[in-house]
């Protein structure tokens, strides 16, 4: 074939190459072309040559978003760059099997214990971490008046499985001498009380220290407690206390039945009492409101058992059946709450509430609510506590036997109408408690904060739980704990006298001090020229100290609800002052007579008696430290700048500069949070008026229909209030002194 070349002369090509030696002829030529193309000398990133319709986003951190034949293009301009490729995590697959995912559940944990709803929750809730838990705290949406409606006209559910459980079983001789140790008969009813230990009721009391014999005992905390059913010497009993002091009372049970922790069973060396931890098998739900039966009636339904019933769990056999039948046909007759003796308890054989779930949430009612003559009083009356529940074994099977949720779901595809109950002889049994609780006897029968709490296996705490959702109950969080026991004026969960109530006081006055400090100077308030000592604090050591004439170590909270009757008969006249020890403080109640609203962290004053309250107001204070903030502030200020200068000369010569001394910033940090809140003096006579007390909780009172004050008054300053119940309550940020009505709250 010829040719013309690039000079314009014929040039004759042949008609036919061997391709092997053509090959090697040009093979300098092939590798300086594979070369360039893997080292891509141009300017473009690799992903950038592709054609658009081939190009994804975040390709360049994404390495298999990228063809194949451009990955390695792509991680060689990657370490050329100076940033290491980043290492995509594993696939969704991987990730979303059921054993991955199993694992995932279990690492997410070990550093906070998740409750069995905590999914749940943490969709639709803001979530704390509290006392070694993630605990949600309120929802997500603007409910706080809505959680209140739930409680007086519906229902409120709430998740207080976090509330740890133990067990103490072994002889009832040796479990209550035992006992007797660390309770007090003076402000209460004990363990041994006859309407406890016959199982019919549960109860409520303080846990002291057994340390302290005389009459200023250290309390721990208030714990609940039923027990079981009494059939033989040995007994069981169920105490149920909260996760502040629970490490606390579990060392005491341990220390007080002389625990060998060195057992598998913890059993004591001469009673034979075992001491077991029930955290992980139970949950524990709380319904409070007047329809609280009503979706217990809707989402748990009794089977009727008898000898024709199939595979029947081995708990259940012909002597026990009759019980159970008893206790069901007691359940499917509560209607009316009214006739129900107070911390009742009633156990239940239960089936599976999932079988029973509505189409779509709704609402339960009581259509047909009977009469206090209709019902049989006498029933509730007798022994309906007797449950397997309380047996370690049977607990344990009810556990193992539970039909998953995709073979509920399978079951409900199967079902010819949607929305129908599922065929009952394929539902599980599975045995609950239900605690009654009797709230406030003032606007209704019941009285404010009445409800059922519910006791579970764990394994099944989410499907009752959504249950109780799905038949209208309405979820509340700890937000919600502490409001009912706001409106059922229960001065603290957690009270002042209590280890745990100190460091929760510390907490909260942390935060505040925190909030407090990221203010700007010119934004805070200047609490010295308002006279607050303690804005951010209750310092009853001081006050205490103040009004008794010497120095206070300790103090206690008043429990002795004789002794709180006499000082609220003191209050409303005609009675003398009831001798108190000078380290007491007392809990009371205070509702504004006109305007105002009571806030934490609030002074209770005394009042003369005569003076107008309409025009109390404290006067401006001069503030003594604001010219050593201020040269504090310039010192500050100038040593900043010639640490600065040192520095810029430093990088100016070339010469290593010293780092910024973290101590000169923490030390100036300290001395001027402590020149804008000073160290207290003295509480008493802090202002105008002699303070007495500190509001621990103050808001607007839906119960009321007013602002409320909840907090302490020291015991010593009880006879200088010469308007008996009249008295004066400031704001931390106020000046205004506003007169209310004060009160004695007994529990």
């Amino acid at each position: 074939m010829d040719s013309t070349g690039p000079s314009g002369r014929q040039v004759s090509l042949p008609s036919a190459i061997n391709l092997s030696t053509f090959t090697a002829a040009r093979m300098k030529e092939i590798k300086a072309m594979r070369k360039a193309l893997s080292e891509n000398a141009g300017t473009k990133m690799a992903f950038q040559k592709l054609p658009k319709h081939m190009r994804r986003r975040a390709m360049s951190h994404v390495v298999k978003r990228l063809p194949r034949r451009l990955r390695e293009i792509h991680f060689n301009q990657m370490k050329k760059s100076g940033l290491p490729p980043k290492t995509s995590k594993l696939s969704r697959k991987h990730r979303r099997r059921p054993l991955n995912l199993k694992c995932e559940y279990s690492r997410r944990q070990r550093r906070v214990k998740w409750l069995d709803t905590h999914i749940w929750h943490a969709k639709r809730f803001h979530m704390v971490e509290k006392w070694g838990f993630k605990l949600p705290k309120q929802p997500c949406d603007k409910s706080f008046r809505a959680c209140y409606r739930a409680t007086t006209q519906h229902c409120l559910v709430q998740d207080l499985s976090y509330i740890r459980c133990i067990e103490i079983a072994g002889a009832y001789p040796s479990i209550i001498s035992k006992l007797a140790k660390v309770t007090d008969s003076k402000i209460g009813l004990t363990f041994s009380a006859t309407c406890f230990c016959e199982g019919k009721k549960f109860g409520t009391l303080t846990i002291f220290d057994p340390d302290c014999t005389n009459s200023m005992r250290k309390a721990i905390g208030e714990v609940d407690f039923f027990w079981d059913q009494p059939k033989s010497e040995k007994r069981t009993l169920w105490v149920f206390v909260h996760p502040a002091y629970y490490a606390r009372i579990l060392e005491l049970f341990v220390g007080l039945f002389e625990i060998d922790l060195s057992l598998e069973e913890n059993v004591n060396k001469s009673g034979g009492v075992i001491v077991k931890e029930l955290q992980y098998d139970l949950g524990k739900f709380r319904l409070t409101g007047p329809l609280s039966t009503a979706i217990l009636k809707h989402a748990l339904r009794t089977p009727i058992l008898n000898e024709n019933c199939k595979n029947l769990p081995p708990w259940i056999n012909s002597e026990s059946m009759d019980i159970f039948n008893e206790q069901n046909q007691a359940f499917a007759d509560l209607t009316n709450v009214n006739c129900l003796p107070p911390n009742m308890v009633l156990a239940v054989v239960v089936q599976d509430p999932r079988m029973v779930w509505p189409q779509k949430r709704t609402k339960a009612t009581l259509d047909d609510i009977q009469t206090l003559e209709d019902i049989d009083i006498e029933t509730f009356q007798k022994n309906l506590s007797f449950s397997p529940l309380l047996v370690d074994s049977f607990r344990n099977f009810v556990q193992y036997f539970k039909m998953s949720n995709a073979q509920i779901v399978e079951m409900r595809k199967s079902s010819l109408v949607p929305g129908l109950e599922l065929p009952g002889e394929q539902q599980s049994v599975i045995p609950i408690i239900l605690l009654w609780r009797v709230g406030n006897r003032t606007s209704n029968n019941n009285g404010y904060g009445s409800g059922w709490d519910v006791i579970v296996p764990s394994v099944w705490s989410q499907a009752f739980f959504m249950s109780f959702v799905m038949w209208g109950g309405r979820v509340g969080g700890l937000r919600e704990t502490e409001s009912i026991a706001f409106e059922k004026s229960q001065c603290d969960l957690l009270y002042p006298d209590t280890t745990a109530g100190e460091q929760e006081e510390h907490v909260l006055t942390d935060t505040y001090r925190d909030t407090f400090f990221r203010l700007p100077p010119n934004k805070r308030t200047n609490f010295n020229k308002f006279a607050i000592a303690s804005p951010f604090s209750f310092n009853w050591k001081l006050l205490i100290s103040d009004w008794s004439g010497q120095h206070c170590s300790t103090f206690f909270v008043l429990r002795d609800r004789l002794v709180l009757k006499e000082i609220q008969k003191f209050l409303t006249g005609g009675v003398a002052a009831p001798l108190l020890p000078d380290n007491c403080l007392i809990p009371v109640k205070l509702l504004t007579e006109k305007k105002g609203v009571c806030s934490r962290f609030g002074l209770i004053c005394t009042i003369e008696e005569g003076t107008s309250r309409d025009e109390i107001v404290e006067p401006m204070h001069k503030d003594l430290l604001a010219q050593k903030r201020k040269a504090l502030r310039q010192e500050h200020k100038s040593l900043l700048q010639k640490l600065r200068r040192r520095r810029k000369r430093c990088r100016k010569l070339k010469k290593p500069s010293s780092p910024t001394d973290i101590d000169i910033l923490t030390t100036y940090r300290h001395k001027m949070r402590s020149l804008w809140l000073p160290e207290p003096k003295t509480i008493r006579y802090s202002c105008i008026r002699p303070v007495i007390g500190f509001i621990k909780h103050g808001a607007f009172s839906f119960t009321f229909g007013q602002s409320k004050g909840l907090g302490y008054i020291a015991g010593s300053a009880l006879t200088s209030l010469t308007a008996k119940n009249k008295v004066l309550i400031r704001n931390p940020n106020s000046q205004k002194y506003k007169a209310a009505v004060l009160d004695i709250v007994v529990e």
